[in-house]
């Protein structure tokens, strides 16, 4: 009997995750279409399974959010990354930092912003984007690391709040929402405000390869 019990109890679990699996996905995809606040009967319709599924599988709306919140943390973990070199031109890193930020936001965005208004009064969420936000501060730090090492601890950790505040997913929901700038144009005004911070910043170093570029180009 024993060894009979085992099989029907996977399947069940097997059976249970997946319902989890496709509430989640629902979660992902009814944020990405605009339809929030998220209701019970919606992520049932959109995952497939019945609303009574939706509650098996977490404890309360609340938990599932938080959940998927968690999930959203792991696939979209490569764009809370540093990317290219360290040691790249200072112009090619501010780009790629605009361009990461820009791909988290543009896959993510609504999924943050629903994350952070859960957290003002549920404290599980309000972890999981605190752990978000430190994640984007370190990408800040590995992306400017060049011109921190020029500054005293105090001048660093101002400049580089500084740019990762101007690029936050606040700052990007203003400017889509209240000012209506595309993509686009976001990315020409923060690669353009960064880089004139990092220019006129007292005791970064010029830039030598951006220098020899003007000079070449002269």
């Amino acid at each position: 009997m024993g060894k009979d019990v085992g099989p029907a109890i996977d399947g069940r679990h097997a059976r249970r995750e997946r319902s989890r699996v496709a509430v989640i996905d629902a979660v992902f995809a009814l944020v990405r279409d605009g339809k929030v606040p998220l209701t019970a009967e919606d992520l049932a319709e959109r995952a497939g399974v019945s609303v009574s599924s939706v509650f098996r599988n977490f404890d309360g709306l609340d938990d599932m959010q938080r959940q998927a919140f968690d999930v959203f943390r792991e696939r979209y973990s490569q764009l809370h990354d540093s990317v290219g070199p360290s040691d790249a031109p200072r112009g090619q890193r501010v780009v790629q930092h605009v361009k990461s930020r820009l791909a988290l936001f543009d896959a993510a965005g609504p999924m943050m912003q629903i994350a952070r208004h859960r957290a003002l009064d549920y404290q599980p969420m309000a972890e999981g984007v605190a752990r978000s936000r430190s994640q984007l501060a370190d990408q800040t730090s590995a992306h400017f690391a060049t011109e921190t090492a020029q500054l005293t601890p105090a001048e660093a950790s101002n400049l580089l709040a500084v740019i990762d505040a101007m690029t936050s997913p606040e700052a990007y929901e203003v400017l889509r929402a209240a000012h209506g700038r595309s993509d686009r144009q976001i990315a020409q005004s923060w690669t353009r405000s960064i880089e004139a911070i990092l220019a006129g910043w007292p005791g970064i170093q010029p830039d030598i390869d951006t220098d020899t570029d003007k000079e070449n180009t002269a």
